[in-house]
């Protein structure tokens, strides 16, 4: 079976135990890829800051967190898709990266520099900004709108598993003029 869809798995039945053995297992191998590293990031995080699980486990998954992201960082600091996987990720609990929310920042400004014409990183630098900005959320709307309508971003995220799919969802708040108008 292919490792994102057993990840899948095992985040849907919340069986955290097994996901993360499984990717330490895919990233031991030595051939691990930008998507095994996000996936690693991104569970961890997830674990640590929206599910339950036993909290004897907190400080070893805490520490396991920055540690896969100080050695994905050390592989990947100037790829841009990284760059905003990883920003994004981090900004939803920069201080388990051992970083500033402006650091986590960063991390997607990078990616949009090195790859400016990407539309997910267009509208991730507007998330941020102020949103009591009316102009700001317009903004959001716009290139939320663009990234739904886009095949190829539908294709990326639904590659990224849990995450893909959050973003997804983030997208599609986006997309949804009453939350355009509702923030101010």
């Amino acid at each position: 079976m292919d490792w994102k869809k057993l990840l899948f798995k095992f985040e849907q039945n919340k069986d955290w135990k097994s996901a993360i053995a499984l990717m330490q297992n895919i990233l031991s191998k030595g051939n691990a890829n930008i998507d095994a590293y996000i996936s690693i990031n991104y569970l961890l995080m997830d674990i640590l800051v929206e599910e339950y699980y036993d909290l004897g486990e907190h400080d070893y998954y805490a520490r396991l967190l920055k540690k896969y992201f100080i050695e994905s960082y050390s592989k990947f600091s100037n790829n841009p898709e990284f760059l905003f996987f990883i920003g994004k990720i981090a900004c939803m609990s920069e201080w388990y990266f051992g970083i500033e929310i402006e650091e986590a920042q960063g991390l997607m400004k990078k990616a949009a520099k090195l790859d400016p014409e990407n539309i997910l990183y267009k509208w991730a630098n507007y998330s941020d900004l102020d949103m009591r900005d009316l102009c700001n959320r317009e903004k959001m709307a716009v290139y939320a709108k663009q990234a739904l309508s886009n095949p190829k971003v539908k294709e990326k995220l639904d590659a990224e598993g849990a995450f893909g799919k959050y973003l997804w969802d983030s997208l599609n708040y986006w997309n949804e003029d009453k939350n355009i108008k509702q923030i101010g």
